[in-house]
């Protein structure tokens, strides 16, 4: 059979065309990665190109970043994934510069977003030479993710030039790494995100004016990271909807303010949601607990709480353990 060169030409063409098209039907993208705190659901199961990912958070967690990432016709996924974070700033440790007009540093991490300071609900410092607020988290963390809410009404006290850093530092901040900066003024009763240009572990979190001759008032500072527990997540199966929870160090806590009981009564009670009693708390875990202890003091039935230890028995004996059989260390 003799074909003429244009007709070969065009035969060529075709078998090209065909070669091409089924080496795309094979180009398809590996499952795509999930990141921690999240779920992805997918538009086509075949992963070939053009199916697009969708991420959601666990409960108790916020997205921040893209939801979705897409297959690429070479077989790469597009897109950077979600970031999953929960706030650990709330009602930790805080301190500031100066302190004026019932502005208390605790004020910008209590959890009221409210951007009027009338009722004493931001925190403020007096006029002064580069002011500064910090948050202690207990413990470093791997922070992604800072959110300020500003005060709000009238150019009293605007944010400017303000500098975000975490680190391990308590005394020198300089001396921890840059998270953010934003140069200019932020404006009033404004809700801003600032999203480290990496990820910085740290213990604490500093805010200042740099170079800056004001006030400092912050209505809010939530602080983001994937490494804790959301609240959420701790809640037991049937949890009654009134049930006190907080999680620190990966670990959840529940508070048994409205009732009392012996010792044996309250272990059982954890024991039924498969935990147990405080017990082995390191330096952070007593900070945490005694803060959280002090804010339900109004609601508590008795002035005494039972913690896992116990001492062993002897009428003598003055050696105490925790519920794990661990010895307490004075």
């Amino acid at each position: 059979m003799y074909m003429s060169f244009e007709q070969f030409s065009a035969a060529l063409e075709v078998l090209i065309y065909i070669a091409n098209d089924t080496n795309l039907a094979k180009v398809k993208c590996g499952h795509p990665a999930i990141p921690l705190n999240a779920r992805v659901s997918l538009s086509s199961p075949g992963l070939a190109p053009g199916t697009v990912a969708t991420y959601k958070c666990d409960e108790g967690y916020e997205t921040f970043g893209n939801t979705e990432i897409s297959c690429s016709p070479s077989g790469k996924w597009i897109g950077e994934l979600p970031f999953c974070g929960t706030n650990i700033a709330y009602r930790k440790p805080a301190n500031q510069s100066t302190t004026v007009r019932g502005g208390s540093a605790l004020n910008a991490n209590d959890g009221e977003k409210s951007t009027e300071h009338d009722g004493k609900r931001c925190s403020e410092t007096q006029k002064e030479a580069s002011p500064w607020w910090k948050v202690d988290l207990l413990q470093a963390y791997a922070v992604k993710v800072v959110r300020v809410t500003t005060r709000g009404c009238c150019g009293h006290q605007p944010l400017q030039d303000i500098e975000i850093r975490v680190g391990n530092s308590s005394t020198d901040l300089q001396r921890n790494p840059l998270c953010a900066w934003f140069p200019g003024t932020i404006d009033e009763g404004v809700t801003k995100t600032f999203t480290c240009a990496r990820v910085l572990t740290g213990q604490y979190v500093f805010l200042q004016l740099v170079g800056v001759e004001g006030s400092l008032s912050l209505c809010e500072v939530e602080v983001f990271t994937t490494d804790e527990f959301s609240v959420d997540r701790c809640a037991p199966r049937g949890a009654a909807e009134d049930v006190q929870l907080a999680a620190f160090a990966r670990t959840c806590y529940e508070f048994g303010v409205s009732r009392g009981g012996s010792f044996a009564e309250a272990r059982s009670y954890c024991k039924s949601h498969n935990g147990d009693l405080v017990h082995g708390m390191s330096a952070g875990a007593t900070s945490f607990l005694y803060a959280e202890l002090e804010r339900r003091k109004p609601m508590l039935k008795t002035q005494l709480v039972w913690i896992g230890a116990q001492k062993e028995p002897g009428i003598t004996s003055r050696i105490w353990k925790w519920v794990n059989g661990e010895s307490m260390t004075a």
